[in-house]
């Protein structure tokens, strides 16, 4: 019996090794499309598995599938951080409906990453990474570590210097990577402000930045995030449009185009204006506005791909259980300046169902409604409300997984943010 078992044993291996060696190898083709049917923690999990694997979805071809497949189905950002003190940011996303007859009264939140900081500044969130300025303190060290794809200002002591820094760092919730720019050379290091833009058609991240004196922008410069092996350089750029008024984070990109608050002269009742940045070009244009359009409680928003502005009609300029409208500015023409001006009346029930919160404009969703969230999660339940611009009808979905953070946080939120696998070395 013994020889028996041992004769079968044999053969079982020799069946083995005739399949090994006569089987076709799995088109690579093939294993990038049953990738691209995983979810994004899976894949995350496949550079650990094998070289082949960790190689592939490295791939431009398959980074930019999954990309392409991602922008069918955007995903809502939460990055939250405690109240009143500096620790730690957390990132959260759920699905962004684009149904307005989805009548979702929940939905729950997946956790994706923690990001450290000393003291920060979340400035913009672009086609899947985000831009954030952090204050932080790095004692004996003479170059930056390695943080974050979201864009951020970080204070941090440098060897050699008794008072902190400012720094840019770029984080990506979607894979973890977090990673600090080069430090911007300049002569005239007053502060400097950074925003983040993405060129859909050559498919690159760059980010803008400026120094800034006591009232006007200077020494503009670029940075493209690479995802090779070349090494990050700023670049100066030329800026043919002055620049005055300190400019908010708020920002945005719509197109290939970067917009952002601005005023045209040093006059404090100068010309108001939205200063453009094509991405592409790297070069600068701009757009006259009413100063309503501009007011620091309005947001810049993406309005079925043209820019908008959103604002509250209460006198605080902001949403309450007792605002009864608000308004649209869309931008029609830009070389001719023109806007349109468009009124929306709340539901009477909106008193009812905003349960007392202050919230804020975050932008307007492919189903043409306008997202409002709180700014604070120090209770529970945390709402979502969709406002319909074609019905006028509201509807809330409470956002279920947050609970885990515990004390009093501020939330920033982010429409079509985006899952992006890839790496930028």
């Amino acid at each position: 019996m013994k020889p028996s078992r041992h004769n079968v044993s044999e053969d079982r291996q020799t069946i083995l090794r005739r399949h090994s060696r006569y089987s076709l190898p799995i088109p690579i083709d093939l294993i990038i499309e049953i990738l691209l049917r995983l979810s994004l923690k899976s894949i995350a999990r496949c550079r650990c598995v094998s070289k082949l694997l960790a190689s592939i979805v490295v791939r431009p071809d398959f980074t930019d599938s999954f990309l392409a497949s991602s922008l069918a189905r955007p995903q809502v950002l939460f990055a939250c951080r405690k109240q009143n003190k500096n620790d730690v940011m957390f990132y959260f996303s759920t699905p962004q409906p684009q149904n307005p007859d989805e009548n979702s009264s929940s939905i729950v939140a997946n956790y994706h990453m923690s990001f450290p900081f000393d003291s920060l500044s979340l400035c913009s969130a672009v086609s899947g990474f985000v831009c954030i300025e952090d204050l932080r303190i790095i004692k004996g060290s003479k170059t930056p570590r390695p943080v974050g794809f979201v864009c951020i200002e970080d204070l941090r002591i440098i060897k050699g210097s008794k008072t902190p820094r400012p720094v840019w760092m770029i984080c990506n919730p979607s894979t973890g990577q977090s990673f600090t720019l080069p430090k911007m050379e300049s002569r005239k290091r007053i502060w400097i402000r950074c925003f983040l833009g993405y060129d859909p058609i050559e498919k690159q991240h760059k980010v803008l930045a400026m120094t800034w004196g006591h009232t006007k922008a200077e020494d503009h410069q670029v940075l493209t995030l690479l995802g090779g092996t070349d090494k990050l350089a700023w670049r100066r750029i030329e800026c043919s449009i002055p620049q005055y008024g300190s400019p908010g984070p708020h920002n945005i990109c719509i197109n290939g185009v970067l917009y952002f608050k601005a005023q045209a002269n040093r006059s404090s009742n100068g010309q108001d204006i939205i200063v453009c940045f094509d991405v592409r070009s790297e070069k600068y244009n701009f757009v006259k506005v009413m100063k309503r359009v501009v007011h620091p409680a309005a947001a810049l928003v993406n309005y079925n791909g043209k820019l908008a502005s959103v604002i509250s009609q209460s006198p605080s300029h902001y949403i309450f259980d007792t605002t009864r409208s608000f308004e649209m500015w869309v931008l029609q023409d830009s070389e001719k300046h023109e806007w349109s001006k468009h009124i929306y009346i709340l539901p009477p029930l909106w008193k009812h169902i905003s349960g007392g919160q202050n919230l804020y404009f975050v932008g307007v969703t492919g189903a043409d409604e306008i997202v409002l969230c709180p700014k604070s999660l120090f209770r529970e339940p945390f709402y979502v409300y969709y406002y319909n611009l074609k019905r006028g009808t509201i509807r809330r979905v409470e956002i279920q997984g947050l609970e885990r953070l515990e004390g009093s946080y501020r939330v920033d939120t982010f429409l079509n943010h985006v899952e992006d696998v890839k790496i930028v070395k």
